[in-house]
């Protein structure tokens, strides 16, 4: 299941929710940035399992500073983030819900809630890519699609794409799938359209 968009951006940047090494997420970014060679496609990969995050202890300084109160990796992704102007969201599902490496992230972004600190994220584009273990039309990705929705519109984000693939969940099965190879080749091989749109 597909939403489409249209989007300009220059940089993206891919957020890697993924807990799996080498699954299915792993491939479907594989592909989208192997797809998006020769064009002037700029893509940077943060897989967030490599990364050190801690949680958001809710101290609130980012309220009051450009700064965050803890000392970890998330500086250096926030950097990434700051000069980037396409974001993918990239996590399987687990029980209707992103992973637990990729909640503790998106946690952090509340640094992006503050008036100080909006002004860096405010107008980004986002696409959200997913595979799941189960129907991707089922009610229930409802509720994973909320989440999203509720974030990108407290940071001002706009979502313009969402790829769901849906009944994967062995290790690598998407490669057996070639409806859904073709969907993720289609994407890395024509962002550049998007970028050209106004």
């Amino acid at each position: 299941m597909k939403r489409k968009g249209i989007f300009k951006a220059n940089n993206v940047l891919i957020l890697n929710g993924a807990t799996r090494i080498n699954g299915n997420t792993d491939l479907i970014l594989k592909t989208i940035i192997e797809s998006s060679e020769n064009t002037e496609v700029k893509i940077n990969q943060i897989n967030l399992r490599k990364k050190k995050i801690a949680d958001c202890i809710g101290c609130f300084q980012c309220h009051d500073d450009d700064k965050c109160s803890i000392r970890d990796d998330m500086k250096e992704i926030r950097e990434e983030i700051n000069k980037s102007d396409l974001l993918i969201f990239a996590s399987p599902v687990y029980w209707w819900g992103v992973t637990g490496v990729m909640k503790i992230f998106i946690d952090r972004l509340y640094f992006y809630y503050s008036s100080i600190n909006k002004k860096l994220i405010k107008g980004k584009k986002a696409i959200i890519v997913s595979p799941m273990n189960m129907n991707s039309d089922i009610h229930k990705l409802k509720i994973f699609i909320k989440f999203y929705d509720i974030l990108f519109d407290n940071l001002d984000i706009e979502l313009v794409d969402s790829y769901f693939f849906g009944n994967i969940n062995k290790k690598g099965e998407i490669a057996t799938n070639s409806e859904y190879l073709r969907q993720v080749e289609y994407l890395g091989k024509n962002l550049i359209e998007y970028f050209n749109r106004t």
